[in-house]
């Protein structure tokens, strides 16, 4: 890959990486591959999760994943 294609530009050149369109790489981050997990959660807090999932309008796990997502600083 030469130094013009690189997304994050040249250090040596001094160029900035050239405007790209987002679109692509949000669909492969919705588009991965997932794998399941089983966690045991006190009731009080699965009601709270399912609570929060009727009022957003949000899946749970979706709820859940941004929850860890945002915990492990990713």
């Amino acid at each position: 890959m030469a130094d013009d294609d690189s997304p994050l530009g040249s250090a040596s050149s001094g160029s900035a990486p050239k405007k790209q369109d987002a679109s692509k790489l949000k669909q492969e981050v919705s588009e991965e591959d997932r794998t399941q997990l089983n966690v045991d959660i006190p009731e009080s807090l699965h009601k709270r999760l399912k609570i929060e999932s009727v009022e957003t309008g949000r899946e749970m796990r979706e709820i859940a994943a941004d929850a860890l997502d945002e915990y492990l600083g990713t």
